[in-house]
């Protein structure tokens, strides 16, 4: 069961993510190693300033307290792994693979390779796992970008397909994945450079073609999906809610009333061009979103103004709330049914 935590100025809980007690204590072991980096000056000043934002962040979203850190490991995290991974001290380049190894590597390969045919993804990633512990190969790097991608870890498989890039500048089947991770997590215009990549390694493949003709033209769906410049950015979203009180609903704001308030309008323009809550909206006045996605989508709007320009939602709560001039008092909601 997921906890409930409420947004900042918000009175909707919303679920808060799942984490273990060993993933509490394994970010725990890696804070205490980053906090001795620094208190060791192994660190710039302005290094030592970005890892600080970074331990307050992993502190927040493995929901970390001070009573966390009573956890302490047996040993450093940095020994458990030079042990476990059996990496030499100082190493700091891939090993050469022997002909065993690279053998190895490519059976482990077809064997991953047979599990994807068979739609075991995760066992699949295993195989590549192990493959690329033998031998680095971009291919194997690539092939487990394609089991991520179905696994829907899109994330992990564009960091793959960057590895293998890296590997192997010239590998295009590298860029046409990462152009379909890119695709999957609608990020169209990343999607689409990917393609036009893939396409200059390889200008007669048809398929990159076709992904980019299908990555550009999303783009403009989204470009033509955006309000006008200087539009009102809530226009669209609740132009079909009705002009009074949203459709004429009993004990809702008055809507026209609402999207006149200039504070709110300059507010709600600025969070607009948050890429995060911009790609919401466009999603629900393209008609993709759902109303789950759209309470989201408010619920993190309202939680951004209530940081940004708290005064503002004090106004709007005691001029458009139950009673106030722009809402209409009505009668409480009834209570639920005994069970």
């Amino acid at each position: 069961m997921t906890e409930e935590t409420k947004a900042p100025g918000m009175d909707v809980p919303i679920a808060a993510p799942i984490v273990t007690t060993d993933e509490q204590n394994l970010v725990v072991s890696f804070l205490q190693f980053i906090r001795q980096k620094v208190s060791h000056n192994q660190a710039t000043p302005e290094q030592a300033e970005a890892l600080e934002v970074a331990i307050q962040c992993l502190e927040h979203s493995f929901a970390l307290t001070d009573a966390s850190y009573a956890f302490q490991p047996s040993r450093p995290i940095l020994e458990l792994f030079k042990s476990a991974e059996g990496v030499p001290e100082g190493e700091n380049s891939m090993p050469t693979p022997s002909e065993a190894d690279i053998a190895q590597a490519n059976k482990l390969k077809e064997e991953g390779n047979d599990l994807m045919k068979a739609s075991q993804f995760d066992a699949a990633v295993q195989k590549y796992n192990a493959a690329i512990k033998l031998n680095r190969d971009p291919v194997y790097f690539c092939n487990r970008a394609a089991a991520y991608c179905r696994l829907e870890q899109y994330d992990l498989a564009i960091q793959d397909c960057r590895t293998a890039l890296a590997l192997d500048a010239s590998y295009s089947k590298a860029w046409g994945r990462m152009g379909l991770a890119y695709s999957c997590q609608n990020r169209y215009e990343h999607a689409a450079e990917a393609y036009k990549k893939a396409l200059e390694l390889e200008p007669n493949q048809e398929s990159y073609k076709n992904n980019l003709k299908i990555a550009e033209d999303k783009l403009k769906e989204m470009e033509n999906a955006r309000p006008a410049q200087g539009a009102n950015p809530l226009a669209g979203l609740f132009g079909a809610m009705g002009g009074g009180g949203m459709g004429g609903m009993p004990g809702m704001p008055n809507m026209n009333a609402l999207l006149s308030e200039p504070g709110l309008m300059e507010a709600a323009s600025q969070l607009m061009n948050d890429p995060g809550l911009s790609g919401m909206f466009q999603n629900m006045m393209s008609g993709q979103g759902s109303i789950a996605d759209l309470m989201a989508a408010g619920q993190q709007m309202a939680a951004r103004m209530q940081e940004t320009n708290p005064e503002l939602i004090e106004n709007l709560r005691r001029q458009f709330g139950p009673g106030g001039e722009g809402g209409q008092g009505g009668p409480p909601p009834p209570s639920a049914p005994p069970q």
